[in-house]
């Protein structure tokens, strides 16, 4: 068996795991987008408490990728700080960059995508989970329950 096939394998756990996910009712944070060029939509719902990210639930409709994504957020961001703000923009850079190593900022777990990086056009299937759980925790706006859908586009 070769790494790209453990790794399939793998993305598929985290996939079904995001299938029995259930939306939070108690959240004061939330985001929802869409991608109208494969069809993925992700809706993050938070419970924050200052910055502490109490509960979570990344509820995704679509690919396996972005399922599997989803699932990752809950596991990496539950009774958890929120996420240092270069978090994102490293994985983003990673994913980006395959010659780039992991980030010491970045959680071991990121590596299930390894096998993605050269996919260019399934990397928006990967990020739009955490996108979303950033647009919803969204500190400038602290004091307001920040709510919002976007339509987001695959290509760059």
């Amino acid at each position: 068996m070769n790494n790209l096939s453990i790794y399939q394998e793998k993305i598929l756990s985290l996939a079904a795991k995001n299938k029995k996910i259930v939306a939070l009712e108690d959240f004061n944070r939330s985001f929802e987008m869409r991608n109208p060029m494969c069809g993925d939509e992700v809706k993050v719902r938070i419970k924050l408490v200052n910055t502490k990210i109490i509960d979570i639930s990344a509820v995704v409709r679509g690919c396996a990728l972005c399922e599997a994504s989803g699932s990752l957020v809950v596991e990496l961001f539950k009774n958890k700080n929120v996420p240092d703000a270069r978090f994102l923009n490293e994985f983003s850079n990673w994913l980006e960059n395959t010659e780039k190593h992991l980030s010491d900022h970045l959680p071991i777990e990121m590596e299930i995508f390894e096998p993605i990086r050269e996919i260019k056009n399934r990397h928006k299937c990967i990020t739009m989970p955490f996108e979303a759980t950033y647009k919803s925790i969204d500190l400038k706006e602290n004091q307001k329950i920040n709510q919002g859908i976007q339509n987001v586009s695959q290509t760059k």
